[in-house]
């Protein structure tokens, strides 16, 4: 009987001590197109708590949110605890930034999602007021939405995410920007016979895209920086990052391509 005894009492220290080691995070949820918000940064995640014994347990926030809108809940209590955006000063000032970039400065480098009958006209752009000529969309509270603008490149901020890409396809606006890591994504979700990656131009810009948590909520910034560092440390960054863009980037013929610098006003000096 004892030794029953001491076998429950075990059992339950186990399950318990198991428990106490499995994190719960909310995080915003998938926009349309997609049905997973970020895999890569859900796997990258799940890797820098699991570095330091931990299981996360991710959940999506019951709201849809905007990607202002989920920084701007971070320092409320109950929405969400964690996201991840480009880094401004006045996000760094507002909010606990992680400063571990995320996509190593890929984020900052963008080829352009276009209709495939105005191909011809981007291949006619040689020089980067050329581009003035053409519209461009990205949303009102994203970085790149202001850093278009100081660079005196017209865009159109008011349309949602899943709305961009029909405004390219109809023609109402010329080209949609994104990121040399998230294009291909792009084209295989949206799943449009008329939508391609424009083949010739890349823009860069300096950018930082950071995971940021709330001002209260510093142990868990910590226990991402911790984690985000042995993961870089141990190399099992590198390989993520590979596996998840290295076929994407090689596609694009980055080194083919004219380059057009623009400033980004917003960075941290």
């Amino acid at each position: 009987m004892k030794y029953c005894y001491l076998i429950l009492v075990v059992f339950i220290f186990l399950s318990s001590n198991t428990m106490a080691k499995t994190v719960q995070l909310v995080i915003p949820g998938p926009s349309a197109p997609f049905k997973v918000r970020n895999p890569f940064i859900e796997d990258l995640l799940h890797m820098i708590f699991a570095k330091q014994g931990l299981s996360l347990d991710l959940q999506y926030a019951s709201e849809q949110l905007t990607q202002g809108r989920a920084l701007r809940e971070l320092n409320n209590d109950g929405i969400i605890d964690i996201t991840w955006s480009v880094s401004t000063k006045e996000r760094e000032l507002s909010l606990n930034a992680i400063e571990i970039p995320l996509y190593q400065g890929f984020i900052g480098w963008r080829v352009f999602i276009i209709n495939k009958e105005k191909q011809t006209a981007f291949s006619n752009v040689k020089k980067l007021t050329q581009l003035k000529e053409l519209l461009a969309v990205q949303r009102f509270d994203w970085p790149d939405y202001h850093i278009f603008l100081a660079n005196d490149l017209p865009v159109d901020g008011s349309l949602a995410f899943s709305k961009m890409f029909k405004a390219v396809e109809s023609g109402l606006a010329d080209y949609f920007p994104r990121s040399v890591l998230e294009a291909k994504r792009d084209i295989d979700s949206v799943n449009s016979s008329q939508l391609g990656i424009e083949k010739t131009i890349l823009l860069k810009y300096p950018s930082s895209y950071y995971f940021f948590v709330g001002k209260h909520n510093s142990d868990l910034a910590q226990t991402i920086e911790q984690g985000f560092k042995l993961v870089l440390a141990d190399g099992s960054y590198q390989l993520l990052f590979q596996q998840y863009f290295g076929s994407a980037l090689a596609s694009l013929n980055i080194k083919q391509r004219k380059v057009f610098v623009l400033d980004n006003p917003l960075l941290v000096k």
